[in-house]
């Protein structure tokens, strides 16, 4: 959830959704779940979906909310640019959700932000950051095993790592992922099959 913005609004089930382009991802025109995009260029947009649907909730006032939360962030972090409020809307159809969308300059301001696991970036990289330990991921196309060797081997190929549960959209092939993740028919990855993190390896 998204620091203080994020406990406020527990109390009207906001779910948060992340819709990160690996690469440039192929976003859904309507969100309407739980989702993450992370570009080629590392920058983060991020999709939160919840339930709005009292009749005394003011949109306007969850707009202003969401853009004073991202300027204080900006302001604590001294990057004028860390986060921004790329729109806050009502869904069509009676369904009572809003979906709240943010782009961060980069993983470490949306995992900040956040406050959950998020890393972009080469396997050689999360391998000296300690964040591939112990990991063992299964090939998308079999499910064969693939050894965190194995990855340690893929130095330059690029990994999201998250424990965010949302459907994660990557700028490139997926070619191997976290046991009990699953493949999305539009290629994105659906992470809440597993707990704890899920490494997303892909070309």
């Amino acid at each position: 959830m998204m620091r203080k913005y994020g406990r406020l609004m527990a109390a009207l089930c906001l779910c948060v959704a992340f819709l990160s382009g690996c690469g440039e991802a192929k976003v859904p025109e309507i969100v309407d779940t739980p989702s993450v995009a992370v570009s080629k260029e590392g920058e983060v947009t991020v999709w939160q979906v919840g339930l709005f649907d009292k009749a005394d909730y003011v949109l306007s006032e969850l707009q202003t909310m969401a853009t004073q939360e991202a300027a204080q962030f900006n302001s604590d972090s001294g990057k004028a640019s860390a986060v921004t409020v790329d729109k806050v809307e009502a869904l069509e159809g009676g369904s009572g959700k809003v979906v709240v969308a943010y782009r961060f300059d980069g993983w470490e301001s949306a995992s900040a932000f956040l406050e959950e696991e998020l890393f972009f970036g080469t396997a050689s990289e999360a391998a000296l950051a300690g964040r591939t330990a112990g990991m063992t991921l299964e090939s998308v196309k079999d499910g064969a095993p693939y050894s965190e060797e194995q990855l340690g081997q893929d130095a330059d190929e690029k990994v999201v790592i998250t424990d965010i549960k949302a459907n994660i959209y990557c700028p490139g092939k997926v070619t191997h992922i976290t046991p009990g993740a699953s493949v999305n028919s539009d290629g994105s990855i659906d992470t809440s099959g597993v707990e704890g993190a899920v490494c997303i390896l892909y070309r």
